[in-house]
């Protein structure tokens, strides 16, 4: 959150509350794959949040969010003013993106994908970002980072039509 805070500053409801939940999640993902080796367990990088330190399993999953109650395509998302207008619930929905162009591209998480996300969250979000938004810049990161119509630029790209974003 604190990488959130003082780049971005995404705002904390709504759909920018989600994407700063969702960015601050995939930075600690992204770290975690950094700093520890990839698999299932205790201190083993995966694609779950807190699992190291709530049981069982962890609040959050990337790979599932529906596995957690949280929704994984944008039809799905929550509506209203609950968790502060979705802020925890729909992060699933970019969560779940990410997870997928990590997926895709292949490779280290933190060293594409994370990058990629990391450059977004710096460089091409305002406090006031949509999912729409976070799309359209991740693409446009993806495309300076990677050239254009890389497999990044691609995977990005599927990744948020997957989640039916764009």
């Amino acid at each position: 959150h604190g990488v959130t805070q003082y780049t971005s500053n995404l705002i904390y409801q709504n759909e920018s509350g989600a994407l700063n939940e969702a960015f601050s999640d995939i930075m600690g993902t992204s770290v975690e794959f950094y700093f520890q080796q990839p698999g299932g367990g205790t201190l083993r990088a995966d694609y779950l949040m807190g699992e190291d330190v709530f049981r069982p399993g962890g609040i959050r999953s990337h790979a599932d969010p529906q596995a957690y109650g949280d929704p994984d395509h944008y039809p799905r998302r929550l509506t209203g003013t609950a968790d502060n207008g979705g802020v925890h619930t729909n992060s699933g929905i970019p969560n779940h993106a990410f997870y997928l162009a990590a997926m895709e591209i292949g490779g280290y998480a933190w060293k594409q994908a994370g990058l990629i996300w990391y450059r977004t969250l710096c460089d091409l979000l305002g406090e006031n970002a949509t999912f729409v938004r976070a799309a359209q810049a991740t693409i446009q990161a993806a495309r300076a980072e990677f050239g254009s119509g890389s497999l990044e630029e691609q995977a990005v790209t599927k990744a948020w039509k997957d989640v039916k974003v764009i």
